[in-house]
């Protein structure tokens, strides 16, 4: 019973978004949130999705039907993953799933923001050969900058005021890459 109630809990506490779209339709956290994605350039062609909260069983549920929603074929998808603490084998599961999805249909697949243990599990699971580690990224405008690469649009610089939003970044993990 305690397990069950665990993964409902873990489930309800995660969100999966779209942050490409309207930037009225965010809540009061994204309005104020200097390192949010609607302050940035996204150049046409690519979709930002950002997971927050651990990324287990009722998340990854959640984040497979979330990114089946997606209109048409993005050039660049971008997973943002700056509120995802841990990932376990459901979460590396719906992950390798994209990681398919956006190979078949010719989308570069970006990840951002990925924290230590997560990144750990990936490296053990073998997903960031799949994926690319110049493809993960320790923020998001990083990660904007290798999908205009990609798009052949110029680099932008960081924007003003963010803050590094994973330990990594801040210089914390300097063992871990990027």
């Amino acid at each position: 019973l305690a397990a069950v109630l665990f993964v409902k809990r873990m489930s309800e506490v995660t969100n999966v978004r779209s942050m490409t779209g309207d930037a009225d339709d965010l809540d009061d956290r994204y309005a104020t949130d200097r390192n949010a994605a609607h302050l940035r350039d996204v150049p046409k062609g690519v979709e930002i999705y950002e997971i927050s909260g651990p990324f287990f069983f009722g998340a990854a549920e959640e984040f497979k039907e979330r990114l089946g929603q997606v209109a048409g074929r993005p050039k660049v998808l971008i997973i943002r993953m700056r509120d995802v603490p841990a990932i376990d084998s459901t979460g590396l599961h719906a992950l390798r799933d994209v990681v398919h999805r956006t190979r078949r249909d010719g989308t570069l697949l970006l990840l951002s923001d990925v924290h230590s243990q997560p990144l750990v599990a990936m490296m053990r699971a073998g997903m960031l050969d799949e994926v690319g580690e110049d493809n993960v990224f320790g923020n998001l405008d990083d990660a904007l900058n290798r999908a205009r690469e990609q798009l052949g649009l110029p680099a932008r610089a960081r924007l003003a005021g963010a803050e590094p939003t994973v330990a990594r970044e801040s210089g914390e993990h300097k063992a871990v890459p990027r």
